[in-house]
């Protein structure tokens, strides 16, 4: 990338259009601190995350929603979820995923209107690119000075995800089974 020259943002950029439905940009994300200062780095990752999700999104709304009440249980437990409150489940789905052809397929099986997606996407990606490249330049620095607290901190969130995970399948008193 550095030796693309002038020609390095507009590479990068394609990278993340053609990486967004294979839920790539984290990488990508991760990987730009190094090529392009911060700012840069966070407007490209955040250009080409939206551009790849929206045209990943623009195939499948084209594709049509699914009929959601002859669906299995699961989708109408997803869509009756969403339909709740959308604009958070959709910002947090994209908090946690970034990208991808799945969550874009979460977004048309949810029933979400395209104004909905388009506003979500658009947001969601600005904060998405902003906490990973934070956390990656976070690391970054703590790794400099403390290379075991920067390991800690880096497998923080999958301990937290399993102990989450295995607080929920244990049985609670006064709960019924």
């Amino acid at each position: 990338m550095t030796d693309s020259g002038a020609l390095a943002p507009a590479l990068y950029l394609l990278l993340c259009v053609v990486g967004a439905p294979l839920h790539l940009n984290g990488l990508l994300g991760a990987l730009s601190t190094v090529s392009f200062p911060l700012p840069l780095a966070w407007a490209l990752t955040w250009a080409g995350t939206t551009l790849g999700s929206v045209l990943t999104g623009a195939a499948l709304f084209r594709l049509g929603h699914a009929s959601r009440q002859d669906g299995p249980a699961w989708l109408q437990r997803l869509a009756a979820g969403v339909a709740r409150r959308p604009v958070l489940s959709g910002l947090l789905a994209r908090l946690a995923l970034g990208s991808g052809a799945a969550l874009e397929a979460f977004f048309v099986l949810g029933g979400y209107r395209w104004g909905q997606y388009l506003l979500i996407t658009v947001v969601g990606s600005a904060l998405w690119s902003a906490q990973t490249l934070f956390g990656v330049t976070l690391l970054r620095q703590l790794a400099q000075g403390s290379p075991l607290l920067a390991g800690v901190l880096a497998l923080f969130p999958l301990v937290l995800v399993g102990a989450v995970a295995r607080w929920r399948r244990t049985p609670r008193a006064g709960g019924t089974a």
